[in-house]
């Protein structure tokens, strides 16, 4: 509404507009409320959760074991890892760039990471 209220203001259909913006957001935050919202806990976490890709084992990577790793994923999500995290393009971007869907990309890369995750937690350092 705050970017869009200049337009609108003196519009007669300003109340109408206001109004379904409103309806709209209460609805969007009610379809998915596990999605968007925190949950209290009793207690805080130990640590604080890093947003690295890679989690726990940040820092323990060398070149190889990446390539190693990267070698073992299908050709469509390596490109997907290495032009979001190495490229760092966009969801947009990497899907133009591979000829896909945005929700491809995401849900390719969400695989492609868990999968990283799991061969590089299990290799031997």
């Amino acid at each position: 509404m705050y970017g869009s209220w200049p337009r609108f203001r003196e519009s007669a259909s300003s109340e109408a507009y206001t109004r379904r913006a409103i309806i709209s957001s209460f609805l969007d935050e009610t379809r998915r409320p596990w999605w968007r919202r925190e949950r209290a806990t009793d207690e805080l976490p130990e640590a604080a959760v890093s947003g690295d890709v890679f989690g726990d084992i940040d820092g323990q990577l060398d070149g190889a074991a990446m390539r190693r790793a990267l070698a073992e994923l299908p050709p469509r999500m390596r490109a997907i890892v290495v032009l979001r995290h190495e490229l760092d393009l966009s969801v947009e971007e990497t899907a133009s760039a591979l000829g896909c869907a945005k929700g491809t990309v995401k849900s390719m890369n969400f695989k492609a990471l868990n999968r990283l995750r799991t061969v590089l937690v299990a290799a031997p350092s």
